[in-house]
């Protein structure tokens, strides 16, 4: 019976442990020192079992009446002082509690989950998922502004796309960026650690330039809804002194195409009506102008052909032969083919554009833009670059990281300049359309990077609303491994423990002061 009592008692004490452990979780700083420390047990011991204080010699006339009571106290023999054993021992279990630094875990404050509005995003966009909006404002969510060049701004209240208490006047700041690239726009959540995040942007592959980032693993992606087809006047031109040739594009999700629409030079001050959608008018100077609605937008008339010169020497040889091939095929997507040299020398005539494939500083007056690429001192550096759209990244072996970057065209996964704009017009390739410098010049993507650079003055690429596949999307995720985890919230227990002990030091003290001592008996002589 009294072996399972004690079988029960030990148990339910178990028990209990486990639960105070539950509600007061703990961690140890150095386990080992507050271990070491504890050895400190035994100098209490020590003291309880040799110090013992010599009594007073008290002089008695006979012994005989103390005999057997003497033998009765070595038969009832017992510990002396065990509270101030106690009392000391339990001061140096505290002190070495302390050396071990514990600490009480805290319950993590909840982290706010952040909705980021892509640059552009309007409050007429933000209608199109008010719901989804609501939903997550209700949760508690904040709401962000995404920049091209700066980080996230603050927090902004709701009232500024319209959603919530909208009778404070708050207006949605605006990014004025021609151009996005939310691959690295959204990075910049990356000062938002641990939080949830929904990027709402339109996800088509007109916002996503460059090459693919690694983002934080909690972004989602609320895409805006884009229209079923959008028309445009991209280009025009003047072929003859009574005609025009205006250049519509018309994109869908699926497929994005032009068509060459020709007509005769209207009348100034006169509407000409293209296509569903699509007017244009003309003043007396000769200019176009695209009409949306009552705003109207100019179009530049382009009136001549581009003119293209490549120039290369013997080290450069296999570039020139891949940059020849690739404005061959750009050719016959302009609105008018360009007129393509390929000599050592220099033509008369000024250029639009000169690929200058050789060591030698290019002749800056002869031309409006210039392409050079890297020189023989680049270093062996592998790294990749993925276009937008692109299935496959395109490798790179060599890459010029010595000379100046200016402002970055096109950007390598490791952050290095790939091609870079240096003065105004003068692009700088960091390496060679060589196949044993980069796989640019096997890469099919070539000629749709090129087009958007040598498209002539005044002619806009027409947007491209083809949706980004939600796989390029899904796999853009950081690598985990050796991350490290931020700490959780605790409280130190240090401080606590040493006033304890130094009040239980105050008690041993007190205690030791008034502890009475014993005297041995001695016969008379």
């Amino acid at each position: 019976m009294s072996v399972g009592w004690l079988h029960y008692v030990g148990v339910s004490t178990s028990l209990h442990f486990q639960s105070a452990l539950r509600l007061l979780p703990l961690i140890f700083s150095h386990v080992t020192a507050g271990w070491l420390a504890l050895l400190g047990l035994a100098v209490p011991l020590a003291i309880y079992l040799w110090n013992r204080r010599p009594g007073h010699v008290v002089r008695v006339g006979s012994i005989r009446w103390l005999e057997a009571a003497a033998n009765r106290r070595l038969r009832s023999l017992r510990p002396e002082q065990l509270l101030l054993f106690l009392l000391r021992a339990a001061l140096v279990a505290l002190l070495a509690l302390a050396v071990a630094e514990p600490a009480q875990l805290l319950p993590a404050p909840p982290l706010r989950g952040q909705v980021l509005l892509a640059p552009g995003v309007t409050k007429a966009d933000v209608k199109l998922v008010q719901p989804a909006l609501d939903s997550l404002r209700q949760r508690g969510y904040q709401l962000r502004q995404l920049h091209t060049e700066r980080p996230v701004s603050a927090p902004l209240p709701w009232a500024s796309a319209g959603l919530g208490d909208t009778t404070t006047a708050a207006r949605l700041p605006l990014d004025s960026a021609r151009s996005i690239n939310l691959w690295h726009t959204v990075q910049a959540a990356d000062s938002l650690p641990g939080r949830p995040l929904v990027v709402v942007a339109p996800l088509t592959l007109a916002g996503f330039t460059g090459t693919r980032a690694a983002l934080p693993a909690q972004v989602q992606w609320l895409p805006l809804p884009q229209p079923d087809s959008s028309t445009q006047a991209v280009a025009a031109w003047q072929p003859h002194p009574d005609s025009l040739t205006v250049l519509v594009a018309s994109g869908s999700e699926t497929s994005l195409r032009v068509q060459k629409i020709r007509r005769r030079w209207p009348a100034a001050g006169s509407r000409l009506r293209l296509l569903p959608g699509v007017e244009i008018r003309t003043d007396a100077q000769r200019h176009v102008y695209v009409l949306h609605g009552s705003r109207q937008q100019p179009l530049p008339v382009i009136r001549r052909q581009p003119r293209w010169h490549v120039s290369y020497d013997a080290a450069h040889a296999a570039s020139g032969r891949v940059v020849m091939a690739a404005l061959r095929a750009i050719g016959p997507v302009l609105p008018l083919a360009p007129r393509l040299t390929v000599a050592a020398e220099l033509p008369s005539d000024s250029l639009d554009w000169l690929f200058w494939l050789r060591d030698a500083p290019a002749p800056a007056a002869r031309s409006r833009h210039i392409w050079q690429e890297a020189s023989q001192k680049a270093s062996v550096l592998p790294t990749q670059f993925q276009p937008v759209g692109a299935s496959q990244p395109i490798a790179v072996q060599r890459l010029d990281t010595a000379a100046p970057a200016g402002t970055v065209v096109w950007q390598t996964a490791s952050r290095h300049a790939l091609l870079s704009e240096q003065p105004a017009g003068h692009l700088l390739l960091h390496t060679r359309l060589d196949p044993a410098w980069s796989g640019l010049a096997d890469s099919p993507e070539l000629p749709n990077l090129l087009l958007p650079l040598l498209q002539p003055v005044g002619l806009t690429i027409p947007v491209d609303t083809r949706p980004l596949a939600i796989t390029q999307l899904q796999s853009a995720r950081p690598a985990t491994s050796g991350a490290v985890e931020p700490l959780a919230p605790h409280r130190p227990l240090t401080p606590w423990l040493v006033l304890a002990a130094g009040l239980l030091f105050a008690a041993e003290r007190l205690l030791a002061a008034r502890r009475p001592g014993t005297s041995p008996v001695t016969p008379l002589s």
